[in-house]
């Protein structure tokens, strides 16, 4: 039985001999030959029949394992393989036992964010995870430096079109947002991953990302592991990535039991958990009391200050000069009150009084 056709670039791509992009450079450059002939672009090859060479390097395509890592990224850290300024990567993270493959990262996460990053050799499954057509939903932690307007969900969802770099039109949008109690976190959900997509949305609407996590992608869930730390999952996790567990209630991570929940309450998926709607509603409750708390403050503020200036009016002063406040009494200058007769009479020795009598407390 013949092998299945495939890209001369993909072949080289996962013979590991370099990437994609660099494979299509040395056949346009004419570097690479098949069947003793120059490749050109776009060239098809059968492994196992066709010679590949590379100069006088024939390659072949061994079966080869696939890795699929799973790391917790620090902040810090770019991921990528190669950085011209040297600076810190996360393939310095990987164990020296992957050191040998050729490794990338499936999907990126910017210099500033940390999180959930997966790394592999396996391209077909890099681009499964990657292209919105799989439907598979990233989630994030972000904390901005002032408090969310629920009011503006509806447009980070419906997105927004922007300029890149290169003067092309980038649309951007969010799957969905949900907001955290104290307003200024919000967990967002993705299901494309374009060039800082959270940090360069949240910008038109005047936010500053001061802190954005990965947690999730699709039902694969980031749990105790620390920053920086990495290790390779299992046949079962990789297939919780494309689980429809993961992806079928997009504010839970625990699947379709909550789902059903909310179904029978006659809720969508998307709406915001009812645990969440009362902790907001609280959390507004609060803040509405501490708001009308301040108001009658100020009103009594207000009466003093204008009674004030009206005695100094009638007596013929002008209050424009600022007043120092009252000073607080102390227990020392502080007026004691009266005492009584029976006070007068039956007072604790000055020296000593816890462990004199009581006739010697006695007053003569």
């Amino acid at each position: 039985m013949t092998e299945e056709r495939m890209r001369l670039q993909k072949f080289l791509s996962q013979a590991e001999v370099c990437s994609r992009r660099k494979a299509e450079e040395l056949i346009a450059d004419g570097q690479v030959r098949v069947n003793g002939k120059v490749a050109e672009l776009g060239q098809s090859v059968v492994p196992g029949e066709d010679v590949v060479k590379i100069g006088k390097k024939i390659i072949t395509l061994e079966n080869r394992e696939r890795i699929v890592l799973m790391m917790n990224k620090p902040r810090g850290y770019l991921c990528t393989n190669l950085d011209p300024n040297d600076a810190q990567t996360v393939f310095q993270l990987i164990p020296e036992s992957y050191a040998a493959h050729k490794l990338f990262c499936v999907g990126r996460l910017d210099k500033d964010s940390e999180g959930l990053l997966l790394i592999t050799n396996d391209g077909d499954l890099a681009n499964r995870i990657i292209h919105p057509s799989s439907d598979i939903v990233k989630r994030y932690e972000v904390t901005l430096n002032r408090e969310y307007d629920p009011a503006l969900t509806p447009k980070l969802i419906k997105g927004v079109k922007i300029k890149t770099e290169d003067d092309e039109e980038e649309y951007l949008r969010f799957t969905n947002v949900i907001r955290f109690p104290d307003g200024k976190k919000l967990e967002i959900h993705l299901n494309q991953g374009r060039k800082r997509e959270i940090r360069r949305l949240l910008e038109v609407f005047g936010f500053f990302v001061k802190s954005l996590r990965r947690f999730q992608i699709g039902g694969l869930i980031l749990k105790k592991m620390p920053p920086g730390d990495c290790r390779k999952l299992t046949q079962k996790e990789i297939n919780q990535i494309f689980s429809k567990r993961g992806n079928a209630d997009p504010n839970q991570a625990t699947g379709v039991k909550k789902q059903n929940k909310a179904a029978l309450r006659g809720e969508k998926a998307s709406a915001p958990s009812r645990t969440l709607k009362k902790a907001n509603k609280k959390f507004e409750e609060a803040k509405e009391r501490q708001a009308l708390i301040e108001k009658k403050v100020r009103i009594k503020r207000d009466v003093r200050r204008a009674a004030r200036a009206a005695q100094f009016e009638d007596e013929g002063f002008e209050d424009s000069t600022p007043r120092l406040p009252a000073k607080r009494s102390t227990a020392k200058t502080a007026k004691k009150p009266a005492e009584s007769a029976w006070q007068k009479q039956v007072r604790p020795h000055a020296k000593n009084a816890r462990t004199r009598s009581y006739s010697s407390r006695k007053r003569a």
